[in-house]
């Protein structure tokens, strides 16, 4: 493990919305690499709903097919992500998402290296548009903007507890 040559193999569940099968994970200590952005939302008022459920369930196959977690919030102006995974799979994730048409002004709160993966169960959290918290979560927002790393750790943390929140 000192090297950062050696690998290990965890079989963990992943999630959408509710438990799937079992797949492999393999990855060394010292590959992960996270990426916490924030952008303001293109899509159509109209057609939103459906839209972000596209955007979920095109994104959980593709960030599995990676070995890419993490999890997804959408306020109804804003949406924010936390990925985690390989640097070339979370560069070629990032890459994707700075071309969608979907997003605008899109911020990089947190990025690079860390030890461990927040959304170990999840290729992609997401539960739905909530209306109850988005009040709470455009101030989060407002503040990792502001460029202040203890909000955007503040945020990190706010996407676990839902993820959390999510399993049961």
């Amino acid at each position: 493990m000192a090297t950062g040559k050696a690998r290990r193999t965890f079989t963990v569940p992943t999630m959408r919305l509710a438990f799937t099968p079992f797949v492999q994970l393999s990855y060394s200590a010292n590959m992960l690499e996270r990426w916490l952005y924030i952008s303001t939302s293109r899509l159509q008022a109209a057609q939103v709903d459906d839209q972000v459920r596209d955007i979920v369930n095109i994104s959980i196959s593709r960030n599995r097919s990676l070995g890419v977690t993490g999890a997804l919030l959408f306020t109804g102006q804003r949406f924010s992500q936390y990925l985690e995974g390989s640097p070339v799979a979370i560069a070629e994730l990032k890459e994707s998402i700075l071309r969608d048409s979907c997003h605008e002004d899109v911020r990089t709160i947190a990025s690079g290296p860390y030890d461990v993966r927040r959304f170990l169960t999840w290729s992609l959290a997401y539960a739905g548009p909530s209306r109850f918290v988005a009040s709470k979560v455009e101030e989060a927002l407002k503040d990792a903007i502001s460029g202040n790393r203890d909000n955007s750790e503040s945020l990190a943390e706010m996407l676990a507890g839902f993820a959390v929140e999510g399993h049961g």
